[in-house]
């Protein structure tokens, strides 16, 4: 390990276990330490990686080589640790979402801001190579006018997996729209803005949870596309998730296959900017080469502002909405 590694802990290891092992395998990371409430997951971590472990994340906030918190836990319990940790010094990693509620992210942001630490929301699509590529077309407008945007998620999910704090309102925010789709709402956000107006609705239709297991929302911007999400936990099975776009030259779809597919008039080259790899090379680069981060706290909380604004709608009675934050 190198002098100038960045020390990082992981707080929370049930995806955390995941992102452990992407900050050991990152050039210029450090895992110095994981922390998890249930022993025997945090004993498996710990052997895994060689590094320390602890059931209290207070214990890792005074370390002078810990220089970055990953935040795994629940959804609505991140504000607590990131602000604990921006105000120990701490840069910050979230998973997605940034939380729960705008207030409780606006609080996390602001925290951030005032410790004068990084704050970077994980949405892993914004590091594959092929969303890349589809971004760089949309931003040069490739597809000539839009017409339509999509984000679509069909999967499965066991009544076992709804046991604890998923599907509920105060730990996971909502169902399948806030935490399994919100990966594609965050790449909708990314290419196109804020929506002018939002009409959703929402319900339970095959599990016993407070939220929703399917969603449908219907957008439009104020550059006259019109963009739809639509998704569910209902599926037989994880199906598909992606996001399809159209416009008067050309289309793209985006598949957890790849590009399956893309047509562009006259079919224009496209290179892939050059991005990081995952989360903590993100927060290497820019702690250490002075990148800008690619999804910091204000760019991750326009997702959770869209999917707050369907959440709203569809409550009220499917009024129309006006896209409020972000």
């Amino acid at each position: 390990m190198g002098a100038m590694d960045v020390g990082f802990a992981v707080v929370g290891l049930g995806m955390g276990a995941n992102r452990a092992r992407e900050v050991a395998a990152t050039p210029g990371a450090r895992l110095v330490a994981v922390c998890d409430l249930k022993p025997d997951r945090l004993a498996k971590v710990v052997a895994e990686h060689g590094c320390e472990g602890t059931t209290d994340y207070h214990e890792l906030l005074g370390r002078k080589d810990i220089e970055v918190i990953y935040v795994m836990t629940e959804s609505g319990n991140h504000a607590r640790v990131a602000i604990d940790a921006a105000r120990a010094g701490k840069h910050v990693i979230s998973t997605k979402p940034i939380e729960t509620t705008l207030e409780k992210a606006d609080a996390m942001i602001r925290a951030c801001e005032q410790a004068g630490v990084k704050l970077l929301v994980d949405f892993g699509n914004r590091y594959n190579p092929e969303v890349n590529k589809l971004k760089a077309a949309v931003d040069r407008n490739l597809f000539g006018k839009l017409i339509l945007v999509e984000a679509r998620l069909k999967w499965y999910r066991s009544d076992e997996y709804y046991d604890g704090w998923h599907g509920t309102w105060e730990l996971d925010g909502g169902g399948s729209l806030i935490n399994q789709t919100v990966h594609y709402v965050d790449l909708l956000c990314w290419f196109m803005g804020p929506p002018a107006t939002v009409r959703g609705r929402i319900g339970v239709y095959n599990h016993r949870i407070e939220a929703e297991d399917l969603a449908i929302a219907m957008l439009h911007y104020p550059n006259g596309v019109e963009g739809v999400i639509v998704c569910t936990t209902t599926f037989p099975e994880d199906y598909m998730n992606g996001i399809e776009i159209h416009g008067t030259r050309g289309a793209a779809i985006l598949s957890k296959d790849g590009l399956s597919y893309w047509k562009t008039d006259g079919d224009v080259e496209v290179q892939v900017p050059e991005h990081p790899t995952c989360a903590a090379d993100d927060m290497v680069k820019a702690l250490r080469h002075g990148r800008p981060l690619s999804c910091d706290g204000n760019e991750g909380l326009k997702s959770l502002a869209l999917v707050r604004a369907v959440y709203e709608s569809a409550l009220d009675g499917e009024k129309l909405v006006s896209f409020r934050g972000g």
